[in-house]
């Protein structure tokens, strides 16, 4: 029993490893591009189509998110938004100094999508929520982010893979799937966009 344990461990984890290169070549290869604070950015509409990104530590899946919407809506929506929430454990509550190295990282990630969106001329801005239980902070923060903006799509990516079983299902987490249901039972809109590494 013991070794299939094991076995099971080591591909648990040569997987994770694979896709965490993959996603980390995928922001490298939009790392050479630096987007920095624009004076004076674009006005908000509060009232117009709000396209929200729902992001997470991987600039790829927003930036993937945000393009797929510009380019198969086009003209549409008329603010960007875009709410992170970052899972904190006892350690970093323990001691304020890990809390800001976690909220600084976040601002950092939240900074590249706003910025990127002022400089194409568009309205934006960020919503950063740290907590323990990340699908319910994730779910307030969109409640606050629709009285701020009332008429949001959210919008989030969802890796897909070429060969995908129970088993890879088991692996990855069904956040995006539970957030769907959460905003749906609030009649709220949300698109899941399937990325494929």
């Amino acid at each position: 029993m013991k070794p299939i344990v094991i076995t099971f461990c080591l591909l648990n984890h040569g997987h994770y490893l694979k896709i965490k290169r993959q996603l980390h070549a995928a922001d490298e290869a939009l790392s050479w591009m630096e987007y920095p604070d624009v004076p004076n950015p674009p006005p908000f509409e509060p009232s117009k189509p709000t396209a929200v990104f729902v992001v997470g530590s991987s600039q790829s899946g927003g930036v993937y998110a945000l393009q797929w919407v510009r380019r198969e809506l086009p003209e549409h929506f008329k603010n960007f938004v875009f709410m992170n929430v970052r899972t904190v454990d006892s350690q970093c509550y323990s001691g304020a100094v890990e809390m800001e190295k976690v909220r600084q990282q976040a601002g950092v990630a939240l900074s590249y999508f706003v910025n990127f969106c002022h400089h194409n001329g568009l309205p934006s801005k960020s919503y950063l929520v740290l907590g323990t239980d990340p699908i319910e902070e994730l779910t307030k923060l969109a409640e606050k982010v629709r009285e701020d903006f009332p008429n949001s799509i959210f919008f989030t990516s969802k890796l897909i893979f070429d060969h995908d079983n129970w088993y890879i299902r088991q692996l990855h987490s069904e956040a995006a799937l539970q957030m769907l249901r959460r905003l749906h039972l609030r009649n709220m809109a949300m698109v899941i966009l399937p990325m494929k590494l």
